[in-house]
């Protein structure tokens, strides 16, 4: 459903060399509320059609509260029926999955065309230290990178700069207060492999990610999922009642950000 004559001439991937991530640094004070900034800078002219990254950090030091989305990410997208954003966030485990993926691949005119904030991490400090702020690859067993979709659809992997967060003891923390202990996440299912088809994988690339979404986005608004080989309609019916559509893209959006680490039971 998605080709390279729907942008044209696919110009050289060299077009997103510069695209780079970055994790902002910051000194706070022990026990103080705080945000750390994740931009984009390097951003090709023709746009990112979507991002698969996670932000990783050291949980003891401080933790995140909640994400707030940056001005880079409201484009003018129309929005696919169900949705509300392009960014989806899943906080867990001393990780930030991190998912923008529009709804419009068609055309490029929604996509991220600027430099600057894509998210704005609401943290809490929790101890005097130091903390790395990583960009890596998405927290999924199958992720491999940090993958950005640019022109054509290409998936490239973005640079990526890490932050520090410096702690200071200027401020005495409560010693009586204790971080809530992380609870222990429940082992990650893998997608059924027994059939032969592997849910959520759209395109039939052997892996769950953004292109899947893009893929599915595009076939459901312009009607195009009954075209779907065996093997695509068996990967996108994630929820299998014999229907291709907006519930199985919403369940592929959570599994890829990791909002759901496994599938809807038959």
């Amino acid at each position: 459903a998605c080709t390279a004559s729907v942008f044209g001439a696919i110009t050289s991937v060299s077009a997103a060399d510069g695209l780079s991530i970055t994790a902002e640094t910051k000194t706070v004070k022990p026990g103080s509320e705080f945000t750390i900034d994740i931009s984009l800078a390097g951003v090709p002219s023709s746009g990112v059609a979507g991002l698969d990254f996670a932000v990783k950090y050291d949980s003891s030091v401080f933790e995140v509260t909640g994400v707030t989305e940056g001005a880079v990410s409201k484009t003018s997208d129309k929005q696919v029926e169900g949705f509300t954003s392009n960014l989806a966030t899943n906080v867990a485990n001393g990780a930030v999955s991190v998912l923008w993926a529009t709804g419009q691949i068609s055309s490029n005119a929604s996509w991220i065309k600027t430099d600057g904030v894509l998210l704005t991490l609401n943290c809490k400090a929790v101890k005097a230290g130091e903390a790395k702020v990583e960009i890596t690859k998405g927290t999924r067993k199958d992720a491999t990178s940090i993958d950005a979709v640019v022109e054509g659809l290409k998936v490239v992997n973005p640079a990526a700069t890490a932050g520090t967060i410096k702690i200071t003891d200027e401020t005495a923390v409560d010693p009586t207060k204790t971080p809530d202990p992380t609870k222990t996440p429940d082992p990650t299912k893998t997608p059924d492999d027994t059939t032969g088809a592997k849910l959520g994988d759209v395109n039939v690339d052997g892996k769950v990610d953004i292109t899947d979404i893009s893929v599915l986005s595009i076939a459901i608004v312009d009607k195009k999922t009954d075209g779907f080989k065996a093997e695509a309609k068996a990967n996108s019916d994630v929820d299998k009642d014999g229907e291709i559509g907006l519930t199985d893209l919403s369940t592929i959006k959570q599994f890829v950000s990791k909002v759901i680490t496994e599938w809807p039971k038959a």
